[in-house]
């Protein structure tokens, strides 16, 4: 039985042979994709770090009260947030005893005012004494003269003569008094007038501490909060209140130290927040710390943001507000770009020649090559335009060899395919065109971007 089921299979295979059918030969140049490649190139771009901060109000200001008193106003607005003006009120300390001392100071100055004026008066009336005396005086030496003359002549006699001599001798006395007094009269208004200055500086203290009793913001900004309300005691050098300014905005960012030799003030710098909701600002670099911090090997470099305190809320950079930024370096390397879009996380595909041990390509290709698989290390992606290695392309990846071993990097010459990546794998044989150097035919396949692959927030430097 089992001799005549195995003589019926052979019989049946037999028939099957004769009886079929030649497969439908095919061109295989036909079925071989064309692809678009670029080559990869190094192009002058900007280095870019990376590093992180804590943002900073360029002007802020603890205002602490300068006098000592009760608190009597604070203006309804004055609340915390609000947004206050250069100049406009915090709160009012009672200014009864400043008002007082101003009218003492005041007293004081006008006293030693009345004192000077004395002085010029006295002066004046010495002045005349002393001329008055200056005369008699010499009236007195001529009677004297007069009188010695008579004795010689043997007219008069010694006792007219004594009489003429005291009377000499008693204006003399006069004369010296009254040049003493008015010898005086110098030592008195220097006196005066330094006690006048004393007063007056007292009272410019006095009018200073009553105009103090008014506590004032030192510019425009928003209060971060206010510490006294009416009826609380303020002490000299306690602060009463804290007014922010918004549209200055500072960040140290730590980077590493071997970025300040790329870095300068005017390189420009993108800061972002992380979040729900991330926000990112422009500015640039204004300063750079001449120090490096030895321990964690990153050196410091200071941004500053102007924004608009008045503009959206939700726009503003705070103070407190830690960030992330990138910092693009003025002086431009040589580096290495490829299309963005071909870029697969770590991975691009490369056209390579064709080896000793892969398939023997179609008759009808123009450029055969094989794909070859090549690992690259992204630092960071850029928007830019090279017409001459891909005119189509607009987003670029900027590749770095570090961690990548040299057998399997890619390396400059080498051609990255950028079409059909869905469809292609390392090992498939391709027909490669070069850049645009032929035109899309209909229905053929562009460019495939993956699903991501669209300019991520804070790509572009």
């Amino acid at each position: 039985m089992g001799v005549l089921i195995l003589v019926a299979a052979l019989a049946l295979f037999r028939h099957l042979v004769s009886t079929r059918h030649a497969p439908t030969q095919r061109d295989i140049s036909r079925a071989l994709p064309v692809v678009r490649a670029v080559e990869c190139v190094s192009r002058p771009v900007p280095r870019r770090w990376m590093g992180y901060g804590t943002a900073r109000a360029m002007n802020a200001s603890d205002v602490a009260a300068e006098v000592a008193g009760r608190v009597v106003s604070r203006p309804g607005t004055i609340e915390e947030g609000a947004a206050v003006g250069e100049g406009e009120v915090l709160i009012v300390i009672d200014p009864a005893d400043y008002e007082q001392r101003v009218r003492s100071a005041r007293q004081r100055v006008a006293g030693f005012e009345a004192d000077l004026s004395r002085l010029e008066v006295q002066e004046a009336r010495l002045r005349e004494q002393a001329a008055l005396l200056d005369d008699e005086l010499a009236i007195a030496q001529r009677d004297l003269d007069r009188a010695r003359d008579a004795l010689k002549q043997g007219a008069g006699n010694a006792s007219q003569i004594d009489a003429r001599l005291q009377a000499l001798k008693a204006v003399d006395r006069n004369r010296a008094a009254v040049l003493s007094q008015l010898e005086a009269i110098g030592p008195q208004r220097a006196a005066t007038t330094a006690s006048l200055e004393s007063a007056r500086a007292d009272l410019r203290l006095a009018e200073q501490n009553l105009e103090r009793t008014t506590v004032r913001s030192p510019f425009a900004g928003f209060l971060q909060r206010v510490d006294l309300d009416v009826g609380e005691w303020a002490r000299a050098g306690v602060v009463v209140a804290r007014v922010v300014d918004l549209s200055r905005i500072e960040v140290p960012v730590r980077l590493p130290e071997s970025a300040v030799y790329t870095l300068a003030p005017g390189d420009p710098v993108t800061l972002r927040t992380g979040g729900g909701v991330p926000r990112e600002w422009v500015g640039e670099v204004v300063r750079i710390a001449p120090e490096a911090d030895a321990t964690t090997r990153s050196a410091t470099v200071f941004v500053e943001i102007h924004q608009r305190p008045d503009a959206d809320a939700a726009s503003l950079l705070r103070p407190g507000q830690f960030v992330a930024a990138s910092v693009d370096s003025g002086k431009r390397e040589p580096m290495l770009i490829v299309p963005r879009p071909s870029v697969d996380v770590d991975r691009v595909l490369v056209a390579a020649p064709l080896g000793p041990g892969d398939p023997d390509p179609p008759a009808g290709a123009e450029r055969p090559m094989v794909v070859r698989e090549a690992r690259v290390h992204v630092t960071r992606h850029i928007e830019a335009e090279f017409g001459d290695i891909s005119p189509e392309e607009t987003q670029w990846s900027v590749l770095s060899e570090d961690g990548i071993s040299p057998g399997r990097a890619l390396r400059e010459g080498d051609l990255v395919i950028v079409s059909n990546l869905e469809s292609l794998k390392p090992g498939d044989l391709i027909d490669v065109r070069v850049g645009s150097d032929r035109p899309r035919e209909p229905g053929e396949p562009g460019l495939v971007r993956r699903p991501g692959d669209g300019a991520a927030e804070g790509d572009k430097p």
